[in-house]
């Protein structure tokens, strides 16, 4: 009776649709591993992920639907995947990647807009971990609002940002510390060459904020036949072409920036804080080369004409009317969406600081493990029919409200909430809760 019951309370859950499209989600990354065994278990690892909303594998294992009386078994079977030397989490990055590549084909896009972002993970109060490093944070901030000192771990990582979901094109969770580290422009090189790998026929463009403006980096953007659009930081000297005397001249960007003549209006909206703010800007632009490298770059000029702030952009890609200039600044605006995708990962979401496991490889293992985690919620929400995924806000916490937002908070803790109800009648119906009788006197 407790197996019927069971049954038909499971039969109104989506466990069925959810566990055959994580199958096919996850397809690419299964593949990879070496035996049926495991290929189960990453499955459970990724579903647990989702369920706990935690990569604490104790957590994880609430997640998945056990028959056991305590989670221990299950716990068990995910530390050993985490453990196995049959694989690596290379092997995991290779699926991540081939998620990517499926992803793209699906969309067919004229162009790929990949977003570069360095992250820092915090582990505070940390010492003795392998690996553990001294991190920049500046959320939370320090008391001063400042940035602040912490122990943790770097990230790399490279998304494409223009598609209806996101996918990740390079992942990795270093350290600064290990023998394997070089420098943190090695791991740009390798998020910019693994990229172009993947995908060897596509036009590329990469966005980035100032931390990547470096010209380095710009020449290896130009050996992957790839265009950029990267905020500038420096008041580097840079040389501009002067048509009478028809020679190029060397001045200071930020002096060549006072003169760019504003011939081009625009309205833009940005999302701050939940609100919709809609602001004026007035873009120019310049051509102008770099005396070291003699590579020849347009600076874009965006100016507020309320608090006279300029953004100043460095790209590669030719400007030669408003339209171009238009869509370079357009291309820009689409990095943020990698920010947001981290703190999913990072805060509310999936907390992906509270691992707990003591070895680089396992936490590059949870990392990915992580991601795998946060790109389905999204697929979930790009791929399901409508009124199924607002099932699952609704079951989320979606209050009905003016003010509700449909991101991804709500639908991983609708999709949760069904892991843990579905794991909670299959432990109740093989292990009843025991009510004791009546008492006496």
């Amino acid at each position: 009776m407790a197996s019927i019951l069971e049954n038909d309370a499971i039969d109104k859950l989506p466990m069925a649709e959810l566990s055959v499209t994580l199958d096919l989600f996850l397809e690419p990354v299964l593949k990879h591993l070496p035996e049926k065994r495991l290929r189960e278990v990453g499955k459970l690892a990724v579903q647990g992920v989702l369920g706990g909303q935690s990569p604490l594998v104790t957590q994880m294992a609430r997640g998945v639907v056990r028959e056991d009386e305590t989670v221990w078994p299950t716990a068990k079977r995910l530390y050993r995947f985490v453990w196995n030397p049959r694989f690596s989490h290379r092997d995991l990055l290779k699926g991540l990647y081939g998620i990517a590549q499926r992803t793209v084909a699906a969309h067919a896009p004229s162009h790929l807009v990949v977003a570069l972002d360095p992250v820092n993970f915090e582990k505070p109060y940390t010492e003795k971990l392998e690996g553990v490093s001294t991190v920049m944070k500046s959320t939370p901030p320090g008391p001063g609002g400042e940035k602040r000192l912490t122990s943790g771990y770097p990230a790399m990582t490279a998304a494409v940002v223009n598609l209806a979901e996101p996918v990740v094109t390079y992942a990795n969770w270093f350290s600064y510390r290990t023998a394997d580290f070089v420098s943190e422009n090695r791991e740009i090189y390798r998020a910019i060459r693994i990229t172009r790998a993947l995908f060897p026929s596509a036009k590329l463009r990469f966005v980035a904020d100032s931390g990547l403006d470096d010209q380095k980096i710009f020449a290896q953007m130009s050996l992957v036949n790839a265009e950029f659009v990267i905020r500038a930081r420096h008041n580097r000297r840079v040389e501009v072409y002067n048509d009478r005397l028809d020679r190029w001249e060397e001045e200071l960007l930020d002096d060549l920036i006072t003169t760019v003549p504003l011939s081009l209006k625009l309205r833009v909206a940005f999302t701050h804080a939940r609100r919709v703010r809609v602001v004026d800007r007035e873009v120019g632009w310049l051509k102008i080369r770099l005396p070291q490298t003699q590579q020849v770059l347009w600076a874009l000029v965006a100016h507020d004409p309320r608090s006279g702030h300029d953004l100043v952009l460095l790209t590669n890609m030719p400007i030669h009317s408003a339209a171009d200039a238009k869509t370079a600044y357009t291309e820009w605006r689409h990095r943020p969406q990698i920010e947001h995708t981290y703190r999913f990962d990072q805060e509310d979401g999936l907390d992906v600081e509270d691992m707990r496991v003591q070895t680089m490889e396992r936490m590059r293992r949870i990392f990915v493990l992580v991601l795998l985690a946060a790109l389905f919620v999204y697929h979930i929400a790009y791929a399901w029919p409508q009124p199924m995924v607002l099932w699952l806000r609704n079951l989320g916490g979606k209050l009905g409200l003016s003010s509700d937002l449909d991101g991804p908070y709500v639908l991983l803790a609708g999709i949760s909430a069904v892991f843990l109800t579905a794991s909670t009648l299959a432990f109740a119906a093989q292990h009843p809760f025991p009510r004791s009788g009546g008492t006496y006197g």
